[in-house]
């Protein structure tokens, strides 16, 4: 029994050690290759080292987490987050959320045990360093694949000069290398005598910190901005303290270290500095990396747009103070609140893009004041140990700066996997550092300067059986956890392969969505949207014949109404079902009338939204309506008059509508001479439509103008002269 224990240790500690090497994994057989794999990884390794975690907390009690208040401050934590979503407008989404993300309650729940057994069950030195060295080994080897993209070998995703990784976003990647850079300055200093270990360390470092550079991701850069010149003011000025340690001695006056640490601080200072300086030259301006990096204006577009999200954040949080809107619901506020500002950027946004705001958001204020909390803990428990000279000082600072650094960068940004697993790592290692300073001792001493205590059996047999019923009850749940969502996402990339091979093939491609959407996991919602976007095309596809065009269009229709049957309505669902219906309608026009009411009620639900304005009211035009088309797209005119597609449309439908008051304004507050060609021949054809041939002929004269040498134009121009009896 005694080696079945230790067995399961063994297997838990090596699970615990394979986590960070999950960032690597990037699965292309499924949708969102740079998610999905390595959640569903994640989730199945944290719940078969759980079990057994169980068993083993069930034999002994040294393996049972200690209630510090770190450990209470993040259980309290996450208890508000799952009554948050369990009481959401949107419940299944808060738990499951979708492919795209992973997150939900299932991210966090999983985290929380992945942090309750790291607190646990690591209580040497030599455990950690195993831990941080398999993360390092696989930051450097994610920065080698970045390094390729940089020199051209492997293509980013993003398709432009910034490098992913294996991450598959830019800004991930880069928060990820941060908390590694940290770590390797613990790492260097604790080496420090043995100059090659500090050497290699502090190559890699400088090697991380140079790909951080090609990921051009200003927020993280500002966050070593932030974080490291503190940091390096710290060491200068405490240095014969830290040098006091046991390890190292306590030299005086201006030993090797401590200049260098000054070196540094004036170089963390200058750098920034310099480069601020001279931004604007020709150095600075024809580097795509550095002239992001040097480049801030609150004028500028990105960040206007995050405090547009910001502004309609607040405004949520408003709404529902107390247990917010539940994760993955963001999409709620975001319809309710939209700021029409925000046309030019990507038409849907699911998270605040500030970690503080999305929490608020999704768990209320008492959520935010919880995670606020985890941060407040950490810091007093680590200034606390380092008052009381407990473990290295160095280290305490080094955490700080740490957590102080990711504060910053979340202010600009939120969290996904890769950094969730390296922020709820270094959590459960300060909760050591600060129960007893688990990193400055032997390997084969644990937190509290001694053995581990080797408790008189409680109940093994009890610990075994535990361990194999819940593993038993885990692997039941992981067929629909995790086997059917990722077979459903396997199908999903089956069924563009079917639908490139069988474009003209409608039924080919629905027996394929059918299989997947068999599946019934929470990934069916991606893949009835993913039939909305095919549907669009294969029912304009004149190469298919009619009636299975018109098959598909039915078979489309009937899973996108399921969508938006469901609570807490998602607008962009029922614009997906109004197009497809409004697009079936060209088959059949008996579509119309559920396509108008689809469609209403997106507008009616996000009134300031224009895409919503503008598909209505093009609805509105194919059925004749020209004075309700009007109607909806001055609401969309008048919410952001300065989007020129508003403008353009809203003039032309105006003039359809015979609304020539309404269209006078519009001209008045854009201006005939702001027009393009693209826009003024439209408007020209819309007058000529209504025939208001003074219109027309304006519309012409701007055309001309932009113009000359084009003889249609002239033409038109000169037979319009004629006809209203006006001279040149």
């Amino acid at each position: 029994m005694q080696q079945l224990e230790k067995s399961f240790l063994w297997i838990v500690k090596i699970g615990l050690w394979l986590i960070p090497l999950i960032p690597l994994y990037v699965s292309s057989s499924m949708l969102f290759p740079f998610i999905t794999g390595k959640n569903f990884t994640f989730r199945i390794i944290t719940e078969i080292i759980f079990a057994l975690w169980v068993g083993l907390a069930i034999a002994r009690p040294e393996y049972r987490p200690k209630l510090t208040p770190l450990f209470k401050i993040v259980t309290a934590f996450v208890a508000i987050v799952f009554l948050a979503d369990l009481l959401s407008p949107n419940p299944y989404r808060a738990f499951f959320s979708n492919y795209e993300r992973m997150e939900g309650f299932m991210m966090l729940g999983h985290l929380y045990l992945y942090f309750v057994m790291l607190t646990s069950v690591f209580k040497t030195r030599r455990d950690w360093l195993i831990f941080f060295h398999v993360s390092l080994a696989a930051s450097l080897r994610a920065s080698y694949f970045g390094l390729l993209q940089r020199l051209g070998y492997r293509i980013s995703l993003q398709g432009g000069f910034r490098v992913d990784s294996t991450i598959g976003n830019p800004t991930y990647f880069a928060a990820y290398l941060l908390f590694h850079i940290w770590l390797l300055g613990i790492l260097i200093y604790r080496y420090w005598k043995t100059w090659w270990r500090a050497a290699l360390y502090a190559a890699i470092l400088l090697f991380e910190l140079v790909i951080i550079y090609f990921t051009a991701t200003r927020g993280v850069v500002l966050a070593l901005a932030f974080a490291v010149p503190p940091f390096l003011a710290a060491l200068v000025y405490f240095w014969n303290r830290i040098a006091a340690s046991p390890r190292v001695g306590g030299p005086t006056g201006w030993p090797l270290g401590r200049k260098i640490a000054a070196g540094l601080l004036a170089a963390s200072i200058a750098v920034p500095l310099l480069l601020w300086s001279i931004r604007q030259t020709e150095f600075v301006q024809s580097g795509q990396a550095l002239r992001r990096l040097t480049n801030y204006s609150l004028g500028e577009g990105t960040i206007q747009d995050r405090m547009r999200i910001w502004k309609m954040s607040l405004r949520g949080v408003r709404d529902r103070p107390i247990l917010g809107w539940g994760q993955e619901n963001y999409y709620l506020v975001f319809q309710k609140y939209y700021d029409p500002g925000l046309y030019g950027a990507e038409p849907w946004f699911d998270r605040s893009h500030n970690v503080f705001l999305d929490w608020a958001v999704h768990a209320g204020i008492p959520g935010l004041g919880a995670y606020l909390g985890i941060l407040g803990v950490v810091i007093w428990r680590v200034v606390r140990a380092m008052r009381k000279g407990q473990g290295i000082f160095f280290e305490g600072l080094a955490l700080l700066g740490l957590f102080a650094g990711d504060f910053f960068q979340k202010l600009f940004v939120f969290d996904n996997l890769s950094s969730y697993l390296l922020f709820f790592a270094f959590l459960a290692y300060t909760d050591g550092f600060a129960a007893g300073s688990a990193v400055s001792v032997s390997a084969d001493e644990g937190y509290h300067r001694g053995p581990v205590p080797h408790t008189a059996r409680g109940s093994a047999a009890a610990g075994v059986v535990g361990a194999l019923f819940l593993a038993a009850f885990t692997a039941a749940a992981g067929y629909f956890l995790h086997l059917k969502p990722i077979r459903q996402s396997k199908a999903l990339i089956r069924v563009f392969q079917v639908y490139r091979e069988s474009r003209a093939q409608p039924a080919a491609v629905e027996a394929v969505f059918g299989k997947a959407l068999a599946y019934n996991s929470f990934g069916t919602t991606e893949v009835r949207e993913q039939v909305a976007n095919i549907a669009s095309e294969i029912i304009g596809n004149d190469k298919s014949p009619a009636e299975e065009r018109r098959r598909f269009a039915e078979f489309a229709a009937d899973e996108l109404r399921k969508e938006t049957l469901r609570p807490a309505k998602d607008v962009k669902h029922l614009l997906m079902l109004g197009s497809t219906l409004h697009r079936a309608a060209t088959l059949d026009t008996k579509y119309l009338p559920e396509a108008e009411t689809a469609l209403s009620e997106a507008f009616r639900l996000s009134p300031t939204k224009q895409i919503a304005a503008f598909e209505l009211a093009q609805l509105y035009l194919n059925t004749g309506k020209y004075a309700e088309a009007a109607a909806v797209l001055e609401t969309a005119w008048r919410a952001e008059p300065t989007y020129k597609q508003a403008v353009f449309n809203l003039w032309a439908v105006a003039v359809l509508a015979k609304r020539s008051d309404l269209a006078a304004e519009v001209e008045r507050s854009f201006g005939l001479e702001n027009l393009g060609e693209a826009s003024a021949l439209d408007i020209a054809r819309a007058y000529h439509q209504a025939e208001d041939f003074d219109g027309e002929l304006k519309m012409y004269g701007r055309l001309v103008a932009i113009s000359p040498a084009n003889p249609e134009y002239r033409t038109a121009y000169a037979a319009l002269l004629a006809k209203t009896g006006k001279e040149r």
